[in-house]
């Protein structure tokens, strides 16, 4: 089979090699692949690293074989159309005609749901979902916040990026309100997922961060905002972010959720009362964060395998129903010979509302 290596240095490229096609774990499915969707980390985590891997983690496409305990367990079957969060730096990603994901982090794709659609939600919706209701401890969508209990404000920062908007829609679904969306210019694709009569608001973030501060303040209209997501963690964009939610309340605690494990988040300027959580989305496979991470949870994250399974086989259900969707997606041409480009253009910042997908076969 075909596979595809990236190479991050000294410039981004990749290499197509031919492999032998996957024999999977005894807990693991192999996919004929048919879209493969992309992430920053694809070309971030290999760059810092220094390490050429096929580093593509979100898969779409066919069961072709599966482990022996997968068999056992009868719930997948050859052929069925599935999407798949890979394990991320390991053997058998998902830029290739074949690749492998555990069984509890695949789940069946509906026939209203394509491939390319199905591509761009593995890996960022579950880290939405593990940001949300494991770190923070928020109501999940099986168990939305009850009409009685009032409002409970929810900021985030980096609204239009796909974990923004995931974060967004899995909020929806917990009747999480007010949401406070801070995006840019690719806003449209937030505006259908608010409900403004829920005291829902976007935010410019260009506006400059004293402005945008004041925004957020205005738009809570004197609420308590206590939870926050930024969805970007690049370039300070957590300090504001900490210090618009102590402005909001007389005391914490608070709850801020990062995404980027590069960074120590600890500025002088970053409020005491604000606590920071890092989502390492990898602890869905292994129950673990390694030890250099940052912002780790206090508590035992070794349940985020098991929530992986729960939350995936509950949103396939969403999907069916209609009431979940997947990420304004670009098909980058080329097939396996067009991840360089997308990469590339990932790097360059070019991705704006959506995500880059590719059509294997």
């Amino acid at each position: 089979m075909k596979e595809v290596i990236v190479h991050p240095l000294p410039r981004l490229k990749t290499e197509i090699r031919d492999v032998p096609i996957p024999v999977p774990a005894d807990d693991e499915i192999v996919i004929k692949v048919v879209v493969a969707g992309s992430n920053v980390k694809d070309w971030s985590h290999i760059t810092a690293l220094n390490i050429s891997v096929n580093s593509g983690d979100d898969i779409a496409g066919v069961v072709y074989s599966l482990g022996a305990f997968v068999q056992k367990s009868g719930e997948f079957r050859v052929g069925d159309r599935v999407a798949a969060f890979h394990r991320m730096l390991t053997p058998g990603g998902a830029y290739a005609e074949y690749a492998v994901a555990p069984a509890h982090t695949t789940f069946i794709i509906p026939d209203n749901i394509s491939f390319e659609e199905a591509a761009t939600i593995p890996l960022v919706t579950l880290t939405a979902a593990i940001s949300l209701f494991r770190r923070q401890g928020l109501p999940p969508p099986w168990s939305p916040l009850p009409a009685s209990a009032g409002p409970l404000p929810l900021v985030v920062y980096g609204a239009s990026s796909a974990l923004g908007t995931f974060a967004i829609k899995l909020a929806q679904l917990s009747n999480i309100h007010p949401i406070i969306a801070i995006c840019g210019a690719s806003h449209g694709v937030v505006d259908g997922l608010l409900d403004f009569s829920r005291g829902d608001r976007i935010i410019d973030y260009r506006q400059g961060v004293e402005a945008m501060k004041m925004a957020v303040k205005d738009a809570l209209a004197g609420l308590e905002a206590r939870h926050a997501l930024d969805a970007i963690s690049a370039k300070g964009t957590w300090v504001p972010l900490a210090q618009m939610l102590q402005g909001s309340a007389p005391s914490g605690p608070f709850q801020l959720s990062v995404v980027a494990g590069s960074n120590r988040y600890d500025e002088e300027d970053i409020p005491s009362s604000v606590e920071f959580l890092y989502t390492y989305v990898g602890s869905g496979h292994y129950g673990a964060y390694k030890p250099s991470m940052p912002k780790q949870p206090k508590d035992s994250v070794k349940s985020d395998v098991e929530f992986a399974y729960v939350f995936y086989r509950y949103l396939a259900r969403l999907l069916a129903r209609g009431d979940f969707c997947g990420h304004p997606f670009e098909v980058i041409p080329g097939g396996l010979a067009g991840v360089e480009e997308g990469l590339n253009k990932l790097k360059n910042g070019e991705a704006r509302g959506v995500k880059y997908v590719y059509r294997v076969s």
